[in-house]
């Protein structure tokens, strides 16, 4: 799950870059390994529908063996620190890239639950689907862990050079998400903008005090990113 910039992308994905771990599917060899290093800017960070902080820094390493990856992604949030980690493998099935691996997403500072995952995804071609599955979210309030799991696809628009997300949760978490995003590289940074829109019944992320994070409304939102890696 490499990230420069981590987005509702999920994964990730996204010009948030949060996360494509198809960015692996080929990169190294059996025989091979490798390091590497990303920075990154949000001017809002928003990660699958769902706000953080006004503006954040990331920083994040990755290790590649063969099919193999691993790494750490850091960025500062409203109040402390995200940092996450995963790990996983690339692979490929009927001639589809494919992943399967796992991640947690912990805070400090008391600014969210942590969050711990199972991640599957593939390379349609035509779209990129992610799937997380038997997630736990341990609320920061103290009450009990919630289950939960997160869809998303992703697709490229046939008539202007703009991606379509759409994501939802599932489980004891709800809510789901719009996004429209646009990337491009310039000088061998990572130039990117989001569009989004989430609903207003999502129950994901909770304050100190138990409260949703994205109140009762639907919220729309708009993040310009930079990213480098090395």
């Amino acid at each position: 799950m490499k990230k420069i910039i981590k987005s509702s992308q999920s994964l990730a994905l996204a010009i948030l870059m949060s996360v494509s771990m198809f960015s692996h599917a080929g990169e190294a060899t059996a025989e091979e390994s490798a390091v590497s290093y990303n920075v990154g800017y949000m001017s809002e960070y928003w990660y699958r529908g769902v706000y953080q902080s006004e503006s954040a820094v990331s920083f994040g390493a990755d290790y590649e063996a063969g099919s193999f990856y691993a790494g750490t992604w850091w960025a500062d949030v409203d109040t402390g620190v995200e940092y996450d980690i995963y790990a996983g493998f690339n692979f490929e099935m009927m001639g589809l890239p494919m992943y399967l691996g796992a991640t947690g997403y912990y805070y400090s500072d008391n600014f969210d639950g942590d969050y711990e995952e199972m991640n599957v995804g593939v390379d349609l071609g035509f779209a990129a689907i992610d799937y997380a599955f038997a997630g736990t979210y341990e609320p920061v309030d103290g009450s009990a862990d919630q289950d939960y799991e997160h869809f998303t696809i992703t697709m490229p628009l046939m008539v202007v050079p703009l991606d379509f997300s759409y994501g939802t949760f599932q489980d004891d978490l709800t809510g789901h998400y719009y996004e429209l995003s646009y990337g491009t590289t310039v000088s061998g940074v990572d130039v990117g903008v989001v569009l989004g829109r989430n609903s207003d019944d999502s129950t994901v992320g909770t304050d100190a005090a138990g409260n949703p994070k994205n109140g009762d409304k639907d919220t729309t939102y708009a993040t310009f990113t930079l990213g480098y890696s090395f």
